[in-house]
């Protein structure tokens, strides 16, 4: 159990702290001998792209057509990017879709001077050209992403259409103009739409399968999509009444206490359950009242304001409470289309602005496909950064309950949905806390019926799980799922993500009204703070259980005796420069003669920049972390001293294949604004003095960002010996060497006590 005379430190960032970096000393080396045939091959590969597009080019010279370019596996790192062949003067990038697909904006001057460029073999283009497997021309068949053209579909189903973004606004300009003037003769219902900088897409109700396919051969598009639809996650699941609620399992609100307060954005919370809307402090509704089915809703906003009483104080439910403001978005039909969710969405949170937990159980019986982020997922980070505030997410349901471990061909489609795919969410699986015997997980597995990792680009997607309930084969779950109050003052039981997620949106609640005033709390720090505390208690990372799952409310804001945490809030900057702490001093209880024997483990958090037109390559900006120790070592070409930073603390996972770049996505996270690390050393390991680093990393096509880009880093040192007092020692130790160091809660809301 933590202590609460043991606040995680806060650690003050000093100007000493950063460092310029040397340039690397030369470029990349081809990956293949760039032949004449390679270069025939390339150029053949142009003429029949110009001559695909002749005719477009002929009757609409200033529009720019669209070029897909497939790059090697081993080119996928910026380093490889083929950037001095696609160039202003030629075909430039605009942006990318699959693992190693660019596209690249073309006119047919452009083509001519790219043949060129190729075909003179240029010793400063040759790393590009070996790079590249293949042009091509961006094709119908790659901008339909519809699933079936039904004839009884058309004027009913509303359909989404992306159009190319040419990264210029003069460009985009004669696209755009372009686009209305070829659809006009259509008789098409077309409207734009734009609910944030980054999500904005036209909506259109076609009447024929003619019109579609026109549409699919519009140079101006980049994708044609269904509208997609939401339902709270756990919609079609059964629930059961159990009981009558009283106010053992949902105690009144303690008077006098400042509750942290959650929006619930939801089917509703019951107006008739008299003890719920004790904690109900707001409420906005688009939904009519003779439409609602406020079952779902009130059972996710019950474990937001008291999980462990409505469980029975079962073990591992925390003990945290929060109010709630009631969001209604979904009627009895149990579904609402993406464009008014986001419009009913963004109008909440105006309304709420003080709100800084989002609790949202809703998502799409289809998964996220691994290259490319979604318009809802893409529209929450939007609404996260203007406003700075922190949505958790369900990863979704699948359908399939056999196991709680998916076969490999079951993978893709037990994938998280989305907006769980939102990179600024915090994402929330489901993990059983019961088993029967007939039960599809034992105790604490991931539940049968949570969608799993990975996230877009291999981003570790759900982060953590919580308790969701449990089920068998056939989707039983009676005495094995999560109890919450329903409508009408009964206790219900169902299963879903849906469940775990407000329990999770109630520890982040509360962790935010607890640092809030002793530090600035931060959407950053908070989901720091939550998956650290399931990292601390971790294995490695699981596509299934994330980082695992996080404790109480105590366990997120205070250490044992036996270790301590630090809080890093870092402005990394871009370019040549590092931040460095070095040396970081430790107590003798986590050293033996020289040796390092004891457990670090590391989250780090950030917000990115992001631009959905790189697909798979959204997110823009890396933070790496490590921390190990510099040694000097003899190199043995030149006889001098080079001076070296070994990493001591390998990432989660860590299976690290190789250095290609789809194994790093793969196996440590890169570009992801989420990650972990974590290294036991019970025989010890000799390291003189820690070191502590941090770097940036900018995309190709990306300028460097104004401002630094805000880390938030969270370093736990404990020691494996028993009885140790490894807190006040390192403190004492860390203070004594010049370090400052604040507490980052003192402010704790009172909770049940069990």
């Amino acid at each position: 159990m933590s202590n609460k005379n043991n606040p995680i430190q806060a650690v003050k960032i000093t100007q000493r702290d950063f460092r310029d970096t040397p340039p690397p000393k030369s470029g990349p080396k081809p990956l293949r001998e760039v032949t004449k045939e390679l270069v025939d091959k390339l150029q053949s590969d142009i003429d029949k792209s110009t001559l695909e597009l002749k005719q477009h080019f002929q009757s609409h010279p200033n529009v720019p057509a669209v070029l897909k370019v497939r790059l090697l596996e081993n080119a996928l790192a910026k380093s490889h990017r083929p950037d001095n062949v696609f160039k202003d003067n030629t075909c430039p990038i605009i942006g990318s879709a699959d693992f190693g697909i660019l596209l690249v904006s073309a006119n047919e001057e452009g083509l001519g001077q790219l043949r060129q460029r190729v075909q003179s073999r240029a010793k400063t283009v040759q790393p590009d050209i070996a790079a590249i497997e293949e042009i091509s021309v961006f094709s119908s068949e790659d901008r339909l992403q519809v699933r079936s053209l039904d004839d009884d579909d058309f004027g009913v189903q509303k359909y989404k259409i992306h159009l190319f973004d040419h990264l210029k606004d003069s460009q985009n300009a004669v696209v755009k103009n372009y686009f209305d003037e070829s659809t006009a003769n259509e008789s098409l219902d077309i409207t734009f739409r734009e609910f944030s900088p980054h999500t904005r897409f036209h909506t259109v109700k076609a009447k024929s399968k003619l019109s579609i396919q026109n549409l699919a051969n519009n140079v101006a598009v980049r994708s044609i999509e269904e509208m997609p639809t939401y339902t709270p996650t756990d919609y079609k699941l059964a629930t059961s009444p159990v009981g009558p609620i009283d106010n053992l399992l949902l105690p009144d609100p303690t008077t006098g206490v400042d509750y942290p307060v959650v929006a619930v954005v939801d089917s509703g919370i019951c107006r008739k359950s008299i003890q719920i809307n004790k904690w109900v402090v707001g409420r906005k509704s688009f939904v009519p009242e003779d439409l609602l089915d406020t079952s779902h809703g009130t059972m996710v906003g019950g474990l937001i304001a008291s999980p462990s009483s409505l469980n029975y104080q079962g073990s591992g439910f925390p003990n945290t409470q929060a109010k709630l403001v009631d969001i209604t978005v979904f009627d009895t039909s149990g579904s609402a289309s993406e464009d008014d969710l986001m419009d009913m969405i963004s109008e909440a949170v105006e309304e709420f602005p003080e709100i800084k937990i989002w609790n949202l159980s809703i998502g799409r019986s289809e998964p996220t496909p691994l290259n490319a982020f979604s318009d809802f997922g893409c529209f929450l980070d939007d609404l996260s950064e203007k406003h700075g505030i922190l949505f958790v997410v369900a990863s979704g349901n699948h359908n399939s309950f056999t196991s709680s471990k998916p076969e490999e061909e079951k993978l893709r489609e037990s994938r998280v949905s989305s907006p769980g795919d939102s990179l600024r969410a915090l994402t929330v699986g489901s993990m059983a806390h019961k088993e029967n015997p007939l039960s599809a997980s034992e105790t604490g597995q991931c539940s049968p019926f949570s969608r799993i990792g990975p996230g877009p680009a291999f981003t570790p997607k759900p982060e953590v799980i919580h308790y969701g309930g449990n089920c068998t084969p056939s989707g039983s779950f009676a005495q094995i799922g999560v109890l919450s109050c329903g409508p009408d003052n009964q206790m219900f039981e169902s299963v879903g993500t849906s469940f775990a997620t407000p329990i999770v949106s109630s520890i982040a609640a509360n962790a935010w009204k607890s640092i809030d005033g002793t530090i600035v709390a931060t959407p950053e720090k908070v989901k720091a703070l939550v998956i650290h505390s399931a990292v601390l208690g971790c294995n490695g990372y699981e596509y299934s259980t994330g980082f695992g799952k996080p404790g109480d409310i105590d366990d997120l804001l205070y250490c044992t005796d036996d270790q301590i945490t630090l809080m890093f809030e870092v402005d990394v900057r871009h370019g040549l420069v590092e931040f460095e702490r070095s040396p970081i001093p430790l107590p003798t209880s986590v050293q033996d003669a020289g040796m390092f024997k004891g457990e670090v483990a590391m989250t780090l958090v950030y917000s990115p920049p992001f631009d959905r037109s790189f697909g798979s390559e959204y997110s823009r900006v890396n933070i790496s972390v490590s921390m190990g120790e510099t040694k000097d070592v003899l190199d043995e070409k030149t006889g001098e001293l080079k001076t070296i930073f070994k990493g001591k603390v390998p990432p989660l996972p860590s299976e690290k294949k190789d250095l290609y770049e789809i194994n790093q996505l793969k196996n440590s996270f890169k570009w992801s604004p989420t990650k972990a690390h974590k290294k036991r050393y019970p025989q010890g390991t000799g390291v003189a003095a820690w070191k502590l680093k941090m770097e940036s990393t900018i995309r190709a096509e990306e300028q460097n960002p104004a401002t630094p880009q805000k880390t938030v880093l969270l370093v736990t040192i404990k020691s494996i010996k028993e009885g140790t007092n490894l807190y006040s020692d390192a403190v004492r130790l860390l203070k004594t060497n010049g370090w400052i160091l604040n507490p980052v809660a003192v402010n704790v809301p009172i909770t049940i006590q069990q």
